[in-house]
C-alpha cells in the first residue's frame, strides 16, 4: 500500500506539499495540486486516520454515551446526532450504558482518551447527575442532552418539560373539563418532577379543585398506571380527564376507563407526554393526543453545539432550550 512518501517522490515533491493538497490547504500550485492528486488516485491512498489525527490534533468524531440504542423512542434522537454530524463531515460513535453507571462512565474514559473531539451525553434521570459532572470534568467539549446542571461547564441542550406540562393541562381546563388527574411517569427521571410541576401550577392559576386523589403516581410503562387508574375509577368522584407524565402511563389509564365503560374522550379525555406508542401490542387504542418533543431537532442542535465548543474553546457555556409541540388527536379532540 502506498505511503505519503511514496507518492512525494513518485511527483517528486517534499511530503509537505503533499500533506498541503491531502488537507486541503492553499500553499500548493495548481499544476502541482493536479499532478499529486492524479498520483493519489493512481495508487488509491487513502490517508492514515490515526497519523493524520495526530498531526491536525483532530479526530473528526463525535462520541455519544446513552442508556438504551435500541429503545424505539429515541431512534429520532440518534438520527438528529447522526445526520447532524455526517453533514458536518464528523464519524460518530455510540456507546449504549444499558443504564449501568459504571458501564457510561467506562465509555466516557474511553472516549476522552484520544478517539473523538468532543462528547455528548443523554439522561434524564436524577441519578445522572454523576454521568453529567464525570462528562463535563473529562472534556472540555462536551454536550448535556436533558441536563439541568447549570453550575457545570459543558453545554446544555434542554426540553421544557414544565411547560409542555403546562400547555396539557391548560387545554384539559379550557375544554371545559372540570375534574382532572395527573399521572406521573417515573418520579426517579428529573422529567417526571418538571410535569407534575407544570400540572400543578396550571390547575392553581385556574383555580381547579387540586386534592390528594388528583395525583396517581406511576412510571413510564402502562401497567402500573393501568392498576392505578383502575383503583381511582372505584373511589370518589370520577374525573373526566388526565394529563399523563408520558405516554405509555396515559396508555393504561386509557385501557383501565375503557374496561370500565368510559368512552374516550367523551367520558375522559386524555393527554399524554412523548408521542411514543403503547406497550400492549394486541388492544387497539384510539389515537393519543400528546406533547410531541422535537428529539431530531435536539439531537441536530447538540452535534452543533459540540462542534461549535470544538472550534471555539474559550466560549461561556450556552444552553438551547426546545418546546414540546400540542399534537390533538382522538383522545382529546
Amino acid at each position: 500500500m502506498a505511503t505519503i512518501s511514496d507518492i512525494a517522490r513518485q511527483a517528486n515533491v517534499s511530503r509537505t506539499l503533499v500533506s498541503r493538497v491531502l488537507n486541503n490547504k492553499p500553499g500548493v500550485s495548481p499544476e502541482n495540486r493536479e499532478k499529486i492528486l492524479e498520483i493519489i488516485e493512481e495508487n488509491h491512498y487513502v490517508p492514515n486516520g490515526l497519523a493524520k489525527s495526530l498531526v491536525l490534533q483532530r479526530t473528526n468524531t463525535i462520541g455519544v454515551v446513552m442508556d438504551d440504542l435500541c429503545n424505539e423512542f429515541f431512534f429520532k434522537l440518534i438520527s438528529g446526532l447522526q445526520d447532524a454530524a455526517e453533514a458536518q463531515d464528523y464519524n460518530i460513535l455510540f456507546c449504549s450504558g444499558r443504564k449501568d453507571m459504571a458501564t457510561r462512565l467506562k465509555y466516557v474514559d474511553y472516549l476522552t482518551g484520544g478517539c473523538t473531539d468532543g462528547i455528548i451525553a443523554y439522561g434524564s434521570r436524577f441519578a445522572d447527575e454523576e454521568l453529567f459532572r464525570y462528562v463535563a470534568e473529562k472534556s472540555a467539549n462536551s454536550v448535556l442532552i436533558e441536563s439541568d446542571l447549570s453550575d457545570c461547564t459543558a453545554d446544555r441542550i434542554l426540553l421544557d418539560n414544565f411547560h409542555g406540562a403546562y400547555i396539557a393541562t391548560e387545554h384539559l381546563i379550557r375544554q371545559g373539563r372540570k375534574n382532572i388527574i395527573h399521572v406521573t411517569c417515573d418520579m426517579n427521571y428529573d422529567v417526571g418532577l418538571e410535569r407534575l410541576n407544570g400540572f400543578v401550577q396550571a390547575m392553581h392559576d385556574y383555580r381547579m379543585p387540586l386534592g390528594p386523589d388528583s395525583i396517581l403516581y406511576a412510571d413510564h410503562f402502562e401497567d402500573i398506571a393501568y392498576q392505578q387508574m383502575q383503583k381511582r375509577l372505584s373511589q370518589g368522584t370520577r374525573p373526566d380527564a388526565c394529563f399523563a407524565g408520558a405516554d405509555k402511563p396515559a396508555f393504561g389509564v386509557i385501557r383501565a376507563a375503557m374496561e370500565a365503560g368510559l368512552s374516550v374522550p367523551g367520558d375522559l379525555a386524555v393527554i399524554g407526554f412523548d408521542d411514543d406508542v403503547p406497550d400492549s401490542k394486541d388492544i387497539l387504542f384510539p389515537p393519543l393526543s400528546t406533547m410531541r418533543q422535537p428529539l431530531y431537532e435536539m439531537g441536530q442542535a447538540g452535534v452543533l453545539l459540540l462542534i461549535d465548543r470544538i472550534s471555539h474553546p474559550d466560549r461561556d457555556p450556552a444552553a438551547k432550550t426546545f418546546q414540546a409541540e400540542l399534537v390533538l388527536r382522538e383522545t382529546c379532540r
